[in-house]
């Protein structure tokens, strides 16, 4: 049976909705919020995530303004200007990491 890790990413919830399945924001949705270009390169990051390791990774998008995410804002030190990777409750990154990057860490640990 194979074990399906849980990669969870910690990023503050805009004015629209972010998914790593669907289209891209439009200019004037990006210039509505500040951080959407970044939201946008998440997207990205999650759908090219989701290609490649397919069912061995459960990707979830969590706000750290809900009050369910307090237990993990308080274990991570989660902060609201920048997104944050959880990876089998283990903090891997803060920020956007580069693909290789995120990759290795993967690697690390589902291998």
């Amino acid at each position: 049976m194979m074990v399906k890790h849980e990669l969870s990413v910690y990023i503050e919830e805009g004015s629209f909705n972010l998914g790593y399945v669907g289209g891209k924001y439009n200019e004037e949705e990006l210039r509505s919020y500040l951080k959407g270009k970044n939201r946008e390169t998440i997207s990205e990051m999650l759908k090219k995530l989701h290609e490649y390791y397919g069912k061995k990774i459960n990707l979830s998008i969590h706000d750290p303004r809900n009050i369910s995410s307090l237990p993990a804002d308080i274990k991570h030190n989660i902060k609201l200007s920048e997104p944050t990777w959880i990876l089998d409750g283990k903090k891997i990154f803060e920020g956007i990491p580069k693909w290789e990057d995120i990759k290795n860490e993967i690697e690390k640990v589902i291998s």
